[in-house]
């Protein structure tokens, strides 16, 4: 018999549609999985197997039918609590779905449960392990919908990511992540940390997962990625981040492209990239000042200490100073939209190294939050494995509103890099 939690969306969802599984009976196969895994691994902040089962007696047909989706517990889903890892909203639960889990319900998707988040989707790690070793981070925000979709107790879930709370943890976990353009998924019904940089993402096993969750939010075609693909090796800074074994990864991945007749040239234009650094850092921080002022206001000292800096650092910062930084995040935007759009793709790392040790820290985002700060589709694909055997991975950058062209790249990416396995 087939154990439905452990295919990929695609295959649960043409099995549905063939009529060899009901939405019900994939469902319990995800229930029956973490019931015997989740009491370790903590991915879950709210689930209820009888309000499963009935969402997915309710999902209708459409092109999710018989997936199962995790929601990350800062984004609303009727029925299921938003506590987003604080106190301050312990019990909260909203009468209303988020607008993008009310798209996924519509297609047909049943939602399994809330998925632990770091507190506000900031530094504070919650309780989940990674999935590999749970002596070691499943990286963060987005740490429970991860490990949740690495452990196969669900086909795909959503994360949001700010500085790098999708792929990160999609390489720390060994899945297929996908951010997509900043804006091009709503947020209404999503606890913001920052409104300029929040981008709502997923997880899926295999990068037709990511490009069926894209498929509820853009219909466009997807253009077909020339046969040889030019992409462009780009040593962000600080390379010098990078772990021995995570620039090894990323070599062996451009050897293998150019094997069998892709073009992997230097990026050359990583110079641009470093100013950029202390620009996120001031979006966030004033961003973040203003969306929990109100938690400051009345609660704070229910505020982790990491949240508290935070915050005053960004009430710190004058005005002039974010007219001056929004200003050059605006024209990096426009110049990187005319740079990328020379290249394919963009390969870089997603992650310094494999997950760090112990649950203190999800880890490090240097390597996210440019492009998250730049607007521009970004993609995880799980490679090769570091020193301790935790997952490693590549990341591919696209060009703004290039979701769909990005996502037929990476497929042919993975293609190779698997076959070369």
């Amino acid at each position: 018999m087939t154990d439905w939690n452990q295919e990929t969306a695609t295959t649960v969802r043409a099995a549905v549609a063939a009529g060899q599984a009901t939405a019900l009976q994939v469902l319990d196969d995800c229930i029956a999985a973490i019931a015997a895994r989740d009491p370790e691994l903590k991915a879950f902040v709210d689930f209820d197997p009888k309000a499963a089962r009935k969402a997915a007696r309710a999902a209708g047909a459409g092109p999710l039918a018989g997936v199962t989706v995790g929601v990350k517990d800062i984004i609303d889903a009727d029925g299921w609590a938003t506590q987003c890892n604080s106190p301050i909203y312990a019990g909260h639960r909203p009468d209303r779905d988020s607008a993008v889990v009310g798209l996924l319900r519509a297609a047909g998707a049943t939602i399994l449960g809330k998925t632990v988040t770091t507190e506000f989707a900031f530094a504070q790690p919650g309780p989940t392990v990674n999935p590999y070793h749970p002596g070691h981070s499943p990286g963060g925000s987005s740490s429970g919908s991860a490990a949740a979709v690495a452990a196969r107790l669900v086909h795909v879930a959503l994360g949001t990511q700010t500085g790098g709370s999708v792929i990160r943890p999609g390489a720390y976990c060994g899945i297929f992540a996908l951010k997509p353009s900043f804006g091009l998924v709503p947020r209404e019904g999503v606890k913001p940390l920052s409104e300029s940089l929040d981008t709502i993402g997923w997880y899926g096993r295999s990068v037709a997962d990511l490009a069926l969750v894209l498929s509820v939010f853009l219909a466009e075609p997807v253009t077909p990625p020339p046969q040889r693909l030019r992409i462009g090796l780009c040593l962000q800074p600080p390379w010098s981040a990078a772990t021995g074994p995570m620039r090894a990864a990323i070599r062996k991945a451009a050897r293998r492209l150019e094997g069998v007749g892709h073009i992997v040239a230097p990026f050359g234009h990583e110079p641009m990239l470093e100013p950029l650094h202390p620009v996120c850092d001031d979006i966030m921080s004033v961003d973040a000042a203003r969306s929990l002022r109100l938690e400051k206001l009345h609660h704070a000292d229910r505020l982790s200490a990491r949240l508290q800096e935070r915050i005053a650092i960004g009430e710190r910062i004058s005005t002039d100073r974010e007219r001056t930084t929004r200003r050059i995040a605006e024209q990096a935007r426009r110049d990187f939209d005319h740079i990328l759009g020379g290249w394919d793709a963009i390969l870089t790392a997603p992650s310094p190294g494999e997950a760090p040790e112990g649950l203190a820290t999800t880890g490090s985002p240097v390597f996210n939050k440019l492009w998250t700060l730049l607007g521009v589709p970004c993609v995880n694909i799980p490679f090769g494995r570091g020193p301790k055997g935790l997952p490693l991975g590549i990341q591919l950058v696209g060009r703004r509103l290039d979701d769909a062209r990005l996502l037929a790249v990476a497929a042919t990416v993975a293609d190779v890099l698997e076959a070369e396995a």
